[in-house]
């Protein structure tokens, strides 16, 4: 399934959960496929070697620098490749809220481990502590949890939106150095190397608008600003801000300021 990294890493910062146990495990080759029920949701990061992970139905192509999310009441195989063992460790947990939204925790995916090393260094820090079952090392294990999330979802999270916003940045300054051309939602996507659906989503998800509607709202109120202070008749605004057709832009002038620009004329 595709997922959204934004709301994953939310749901891991807002649904509490119960850490059940960090384990690591190794598989010989076998032509015989190993299968069991789960019954607990987990993280399955392997370490070495290389696997087909089946729930059910699905397929994930297990190998190192990925992560592996399961569920429970899944039909669980794995299936060795190669001669070479396969280690993973596994990380199970129960979520404390059932029905809580987009439920990634309840969901079978997929993801890359962007910071690996750092991942596995916690990792194997966690399966020592426990070990033990003190109060200070199950605190200990706690607090290692947390900086475990923040490297695979919450760090990478805060660079993506980092990088989202600053293309926001460029595509409104394009907007406002290109905004008498022909601006399409296509050109727009080409000019800075996105599908023109991606494009048009992480635009809305920090403006809360389209950016072609960006784009009109901004030709308007150039618009103004010519028919104020330039005092441009209603054709020269219209090509100034981008339209050739004089009686579309008054149409579209009127639809977003109440007005028509001939009475916005008139009236300074």
């Amino acid at each position: 399934m595709d997922i959204d990294k934004i709301l994953l890493a939310k749901e891991y910062a807002n649904v509490p959960f119960v850490l059940l146990n960090t384990a690591l495990f190794e598989k010989k080759p076998t032509s015989q496929m190993i299968t069991y029920q789960t019954t607990h949701s987990a993280f399955v990061f392997p370490v070495s070697g290389r696997a087909k992970i089946y729930f059910d139905e699905e397929i994930f192509d297990a190998v190192p620098g990925k992560l592996i999310h399961g569920c429970a009441g899944k039909q669980l195989t794995f299936q060795i490749i190669g001669d070479e063992p396969f280690c993973h460790i596994n990380l199970y947990y129960d979520p404390q809220i059932e029905n809580h939204g987009v439920n990634y925790m309840g969901r079978t995916y997929e993801m890359p481990i962007i910071y690996f090393e750092q991942v596995m260094k916690y990792l194997k820090q966690m399966i020592e502590l426990t070990k033990k079952p003190d109060f200070r090392s199950r605190f200990q294990l706690n607090f290692i949890l947390q900086h475990l999330l923040n490297e695979l979802f919450f760090k990478h999270t805060n660079e993506m939106e980092t990088k989202e916003e600053e293309l926001v940045r460029q595509i409104t300054e394009y907007i406002g150095e290109h905004y008498p051309e022909n601006i399409t939602l296509k050109g727009l996507a080409e000019q800075f190397k996105k599908n023109p659906a991606q494009l048009s989503y992480l635009f809305y998800k920090h403006t809360n608008i389209r950016p072609i509607d960006y784009l009109i709202q901004y030709r308007i109120e150039q618009a103004v600003y010519f028919l104020r202070e330039k005092e441009y008749s209603v054709k020269q605004t219209a090509i100034a801000v981008g339209y050739q057709d004089e009686f579309y832009f008054s149409r579209l002038f009127k639809k977003h300021t109440g007005i028509p620009p001939s009475h916005l004329k008139r009236k300074f």
